[in-house]
């Protein structure tokens, strides 16, 4: 039986809005470096040499990675570094039913969607998947794209369907989602896959497990961990889930926080680690893409009740922005016929 350790961790790379992102990545690939995580899903790595700095800072360990090109904006962030060899890899995008509201929005230009690598670990094949599902813009109050998540969750968890029986399954990323969250009921429900941290500690309240704006998180924090989470700041929106057929969690930790002798953290939020022990390699099965999705009929209904939210909150978007661009529109045929 042998063990893998994987790492997943929000890179907060932003082009023109991240800070000291050089900096950080190099204390990251150091970090990296004499770890001994085997497989590091990083999201927000958006441009091209922020990958390559990456690829080649870790390249005499990670000796496989991939980054995933979408969108008009090139990537949707995504890449993917193993001590293993990278046999296939895959990108599902999500599709976006209302274009109007989000055309403004980093999901619609980033080309978000699921990244597939299928690594060859010794042991056993492993489908890697990794994502950043869809921001909470909001924040108070209702999120007119709750119902954007759901749907997001839901394709995600269609598309693992589609993974051999005989391989392991690894799915991580942010997942812009709390725990509580149909969108998390929905994903659970259909993939099949656990969640890897709350399996070890099902005590939400002495182990919440929060990956962003916590104290931890230099950029975002600026006040105790007390009064952060009493008013609902804290967060745990990043997750590794897996396939418990074919792995037993041993471990789960929320890493890393702020950088040895520095006083600012890795990124903006933190990481989470997960250590399995894989089972045997058993013969390969052949694939099959039609597994059933069971749902369950409070997490369907409560699906399409923030679907129909959504559809409502979009339409009255997008006549404020026909309003607006009317007025607009006037106001500009007036100076130009003076």
């Amino acid at each position: 039986m042998a063990v893998i350790k994987v790492l997943t961790l929000n890179m907060w790379g932003v082009p023109m809005v991240s800070k000291k992102t050089k900096e950080r990545s190099q204390y990251l690939i150091e970090h990296l470096l004499v770890s001994d995580y085997q497989i590091v899903g990083l999201q927000e790595v958006f441009t091209e040499w922020h990958a390559k700095f990456i690829q080649n800072g870790v390249e005499s360990v990670f000796g496989h990675s991939h980054w995933f090109r979408s969108g008009s904006l090139g990537s949707p962030g995504l890449l993917v570094l193993s001590r293993y060899p990278i046999i296939e890899v895959d990108f599902h995008p999500f599709c976006f039913e209302w274009v109007s509201s989000v055309y403004s929005s980093w999901g619609l230009v980033a080309g978000k969607g699921v990244g597939m690598c299928k690594i060859d670990h010794p042991v056993m094949v492993i489908d890697f998947y990794i994502t950043h599902i869809h921001a909470n813009y909001t924040h108070v109050g209702y999120d007119p794209y709750t119902g954007h998540r759901i749907n997001q969750m839901f394709a995600m968890a269609k598309y693992i369907g589609r993974s051999s029986p005989a391989n392991a399954v690894l799915a991580v990323g942010d997942f812009n989602c709390v725990e509580d969250e149909t969108a998390v009921e929905v994903f659970l429900e259909t993939s099949g896959l656990s969640d890897s941290y709350r399996e070890l500690y099902p005590d939400r309240i002495n182990n919440p497990g929060y990956t962003n704006d916590t104290p931890e998180c230099s950029w975002r924090a600026e006040t105790s961990t007390a009064a952060l989470c009493s008013n609902g700041t804290c967060k745990r929106i990043d997750y590794i889930f897996y396939s418990k057929s074919k792995h037993r969690c041993k471990s789960c930790d929320i890493v890393p926080g702020k950088i040895p002798g520095k006083n600012f953290s890795y990124s903006d939020h933190l990481g989470v680690t997960s250590t399995f022990a894989i089972k045997n390699r058993k013969p390969q099965i052949k694939i099959s893409a039609d597994k059933k999705f069971k749902l369950s009929k409070s997490t369907a209904e409560s699906a399409l009740r923030y679907f129909d939210l959504s559809r409502q909150s979009i339409q009255r978007d997008t006549k404020e922005k026909l309003i607006i661009w009317f007025v607009l529109m006037i106001v500009w045929c007036g100076v130009m016929a003076l």
